[in-house]
């Protein structure tokens, strides 16, 4: 695993009261959450690729990636998938040191509303 999302999981157990579990899925870290959540995170530092997902069962929840499918958005590749199914610009930049507190805090709340 790399040492950035090495970090940035460590960080998201950190300030995510609803974790209760890390699986490491080779090309993944898994976090398994309160009310039958998980939370997906992949990182490819040579290709510059991520991918933070949260799911309950086989449905995605929301989600933020940088797969260059939405070049209209603004902060291109850089995108949040809502729960309502529209996809629009993410402020996250790439790196998951930084990224994951902005992406923790947001799924504080959106669990918090819902445990």
């Amino acid at each position: 695993m790399a040492v950035q999302l090495a970090r940035a999981v460590a960080h998201f157990i950190a300030l995510c009261p609803h974790a209760q579990s890390v699986h490491d899925l080779v090309t993944k870290q898994r976090v398994v959450l309160e009310g039958g959540y998980i939370f997906d995170l992949y990182f490819n530092e040579a290709l510059s690729k991520y991918s933070y997902t949260l799911v309950q069962g086989s449905r995605r929840i929301i989600g933020w990636d940088n797969a260059s499918h939405h070049p209209g958005l603004a902060n291109f590749p850089h995108h949040f998938h809502r729960q309502d199914g529209a996809i629009v610009s993410s402020p996250l930049t790439g790196n998951p040191e930084r990224d994951i507190e902005y992406v923790t805090t947001e799924l504080n709340k959106f669990l918090g509303s819902r445990l």
